[in-house]
């Protein structure tokens, strides 16, 4: 089970985002500002928010897919049995609008990948522009499936 690790982490980068900006600002009162040591921390102290944010969300989901079913468990060996034609419409129906959402989520995550300076969003929002992609493959795949 990863909960527990994912727990683990964001407790840890709590404490560690708290240390280095502490710590950062104690460096800069000594007169460091503007040198290598202070940008590594730096450095060090931004990614680790974004590490501590990112565990935060994680959680979140985590909680809310506990509601749907704990992720894919809930997702068994799909069965081809057969469907009324009012229901493969409604499954059409259900995907083509699905599809244009998905095609949206492409654009965005892959401008926003472009626009990202940081390495760590900038290979979330590709990640998620991937994943997206795959979304759009397989409602594509339900749509054609179902033709009429």
């Amino acid at each position: 089970m990863v909960e527990p690790l994912v727990k683990k982490a964001s407790e840890v980068e709590d404490k560690a985002a708290k240390s280095y900006t502490e710590g950062l600002a104690k460096i800069r009162g000594q007169g460091l500002k503007y040198t290598a040591t202070e940008a590594v921390i730096t450095r060090i102290a931004v990614d680790t928010i974004i590490h501590k944010h990112l565990m935060k969300a994680i959680l979140e989901a985590q909680k809310e897919l506990e509601k749907v079913g704990k992720g894919y468990e809930h997702v068994k060996e799909p069965m081809d049995i057969e469907i009324s034609g009012e229901q493969a419409l409604l499954v059409k129906r259900f995907a083509e609008m699905h599809l244009e959402i998905e095609k949206d989520m492409i654009e965005t995550y892959q401008k926003m990948a472009e626009k990202m300076t940081h390495p760590l969003f900038k290979g979330l929002a590709e990640a998620l522009a991937k994943n997206e992609q795959e979304h759009h493959r397989l409602l594509a795949e339900l749509i054609a499936k179902y033709k009429e």
